[in-house]
């Protein structure tokens, strides 16, 4: 055996030639503490939302779920105004959704009727007196949607879709039953780099028209 055979390698010269290939993934793997800062910020966005709105039903006598059923009746459908599909697109019991629709009724702000053809089920819809506190309800909003205003037209886009890719993800991983968004839907065509088209519709989707509640969504196969 030659005297260059017996010569040890010298110390670290095995982890340099693993340097590279592990400096290459660390860099171009997704980064979990990113992910988890990501989950942070949202939590602190939807604390700032939920105080928000907490505080503009409390100045008008009501609850932030009955602000919820409001502009879920006012906004749809869908869903059907029934209590067990409101209770699902709220993400709440029905005996939690009913409650809060009595309340509602009490007040004169939702009215009950009997649906066509079966008597035994009730229709919900929102009175006059409803969709004059839903317009102040949104008008509350103002602020908030002045905020994000400021953002530069590419900072909200580029946040907007961001934010869609997340519902998506979190639709295939069940963390959200409800979602009609674009991006969840079968009648979405073509692809972000070569542009979004609605197959129903028959329509280009640049990503300032994707929708976040489209009437006409379909659920994309599992």
């Amino acid at each position: 055996m030659s005297r260059d055979q017996q010569r040890p390698a010298p110390p670290g010269a095995h982890e340099a030639t693993e340097l590279p290939l592990a400096g290459r993934e660390s860099h171009d793997a997704p980064s979990a503490e990113v992910a988890v800062k990501l989950v942070a910020a949202l939590d602190r966005l939807a604390r700032a939302l939920r105080q928000h709105r907490q505080g503009a039903a409390s100045k008008l006598g009501i609850t932030p779920l009955q602000a919820e059923v409001l502009r879920t009746l006012y906004e749809g459908p869908p869903p059907e105004a029934v209590v067990g599909l409101l209770a699902r697109e709220l993400g709440v019991t029905q005996p939690t959704v009913t409650d809060s629709v009595n309340a509602l009724v009490r007040k004169g702000l939702v009215a009950r009727s009997t649906m066509q053809g079966d008597r035994r089920r009730t229709r919900l819809e929102l009175t006059g007196a409803g969709h004059d506190l839903v317009a102040t309800l949104t008008a509350a909003e103002s602020e908030l949607i002045a905020a994000v205003a400021g953002m530069g037209a590419t900072s909200q886009e580029t946040a907007y879709v961001s934010l869609l890719e997340l519902i998506a993800r979190f639709v295939d991983t069940g963390h959200i039953e409800v979602a009609r968004t674009c991006l969840t839907c079968r009648y979405l065509g073509g692809t972000p780099e070569a542009g979004r088209h609605c197959l129903l519709l028959d329509m280009p989707l640049p990503d300032p028209a994707l929708r976040v509640n489209c009437p006409e969504h379909e659920p994309r196969p599992a």
